[in-house]
Order: C-alpha cells, then sequence, then structure tokens
C-alpha cells in the first residue's frame, strides 16, 4: 500500500501544495514528478503507486492548491515555484515529467543541476516553427464556459465517463476535478510551453536521459526532443495511449524503474 501524504512548502511566490508517495520500496531511487497544465501533483497517484519507491510532486502554481506566479506563467517561472521540490530529498532526484511538465523538468536540471540526478521525460510537447504558430496562439485562450452550452456535462462524458473502461470512476473524477479547478484560468499555464525554446534548452542537457514516446499527438515533438539530447535514451510505446499515466501507469513504472536503477 503505498501513502499518500499532502503539505504546503514556501517558495518565493507564497505557498506549494505538495503531494508525496513513499511506497513499499524505499531504496528505489527518489523522483520528482512535474505534472501538466491544468493538472496538480495527483495526477501521479497512480504511477507513484505502479513504482513503488518514493515520489514526490506538486500542484502547478496557479492550479490546485498552489499559489500563482506573479506573472504571466512561463518554464523558468513554475522552475522557480516548484524548486523546492528538490529538497524533499535528501539525494540528488530523478525529474519525470510529462507533456508541459517534461519542459519545467528539462529546465530544473539545469537550473539546480546538483540536486537532479537525471531526468526522464514522457510525451514532450514543441511548439516552435512557423507551423505551430495558429496553435501557439490558440493555447491559453480561455475556455469561456459560460459561452458554452453545458460545457462541464460535456467534459465529464470524455473524462470520465468514456474512460472508465480503463480508468476507475474516483480516479477519473479526481483528474476531472484537477482539470476544470482553475476555471477560466485553464489554460493560462500553457504559455509556458507555447514560449519555450525548446530546442536549445534540450541541446544543454547533461544528465542521463529516458525519453518515453507514448502514442499520443506529441508524437513527433517527443521524437525530435530525443534526437536533440545528447546520449538520450529513446523508448517508443505505442500500446501506451491516452491518458498515458492511467492505462500506461505499470509500463511506464517499469521503464522508469529500470532507467534510474542502471544509471544511479
Amino acid at each position: 500500500m503505498t501513502n499518500i501524504r499532502r503539505t504546503y512548502i514556501d517558495n518565493a511566490e507564497g505557498q506549494l501544495h505538495m503531494w508525496s508517495w513513499m511506497g513499499s520500496q524505499p531504496d528505489q531511487p527518489p523522483l520528482v514528478c512535474l505534472p501538466p497544465v491544468p493538472f496538480g501533483g495527483r495526477f501521479f497517484a497512480s504511477f507513484a503507486t505502479a513504482y513503488g519507491g518514493p515520489v514526490w510532486s506538486a500542484d502547478l502554481p496557479g492550479y490546485g492548491g498552489s499559489d500563482p506566479l506573479g506573472d504571466a506563467p512561463t518554464v523558468g517561472g513554475f522552475t522557480r515555484a516548484m524548486s523546492p521540490l528538490l529538497a524533499a530529498s535528501s539525494t540528488p532526484v530523478w525529474l519525470t515529467g510529462f507533456h508541459s511538465g517534461a519542459l519545467v523538468a528539462i529546465d530544473m536540471a539545469q537550473s539546480f543541476p546538483e540536486q537532479v540526478a537525471g531526468l526522464v521525460l514522457v510525451d514532450v510537447p514543441v511548439f516552435a516553427g512557423p507551423d505551430m504558430a495558429s496553435l501557439r496562439e490558440s493555447l491559453t485562450i480561455p475556455p469561456q464556459y459560460l459561452t458554452q452550452e453545458d460545457p462541464l456535462n460535456g467534459l465529464f462524458q470524455s473524462m470520465v465517463i468514456d474512460r472508465l473502461a480503463h480508468v476507475p470512476y474516483d480516479r477519473a473524477f479526481d483528474l476531472f476535478i484537477d482539470f476544470i479547478s482553475a476555471g477560466e484560468n485553464r489554460n493560462a499555464g500553457y504559455h509556458a510551453a507555447a514560449t519555450y525554446e525548446v530546442e536549445a534548452a534540450c541541446r544543454q542537457v547533461q544528465k542521463p536521459t529516458l525519453v518515453i514516446a507514448t502514442q499520443s499527438s506529441l508524437r513527433d515533438g517527443t521524437l525530435q526532443t530525443a534526437d536533440w539530447i545528447p546520449d538520450a535514451t529513446l523508448v517508443e510505446r505505442d500500446d501506451v495511449m491516452a491518458p498515458a499515466f492511467e492505462r500506461g501507469a505499470e509500463v511506464i513504472a517499469t521503464l522508469v524503474a529500470d532507467f534510474v536503477t542502471s544509471n544511479s
């Protein structure tokens, strides 16, 4: 049984809402997990349970119980705000990031190299280039719930009802609540991913890195990321489909455990 604990820790913006799982295998290398916008730290609950070792995560600033950044969200701002997580372990941690959280992991490894042992990046967003201009512009548009006809029931259908074959109801409901909890600020954090120079950052990575590409719309960017990062290990898993950290929790946890153990 994996014990889940929650606490608040201070950061430059105010408070950070942290989640931790100690698990049944305390000798496993410690992980710090960086969630994707707009989810909180409990996004990694299923994965943490499957991993079994010590895992820490937190709600991104402006989401869940964490105080927002003072300015428009950037990867650097998320990195600074989430950095207190690194002090949770007395030894260097492995950073595991999914989607926008993968960018924070990359940036955090460069900003705090002595506290980071290595990286695990799953489904990395790359929104560079002129062909992505319209997508970048649309990412941060508020959901405008008041203009939609019955919007929350539609989201409930897609995020809960349609996933019951693969995700337990209680878990799917938690993720649904996290998704909508920021209200009209739900998409604000995508500004970080839309303005981050991913290629330049990846080429500077000097930590052992596992890149996992699942069957997702971010596949091409993830493969490109693995090519940019020196000596990255790429694993392609077409059998892991959305929601990847639910349906693929066991698979991803095994990949991570094998990689971090062999490189620690």
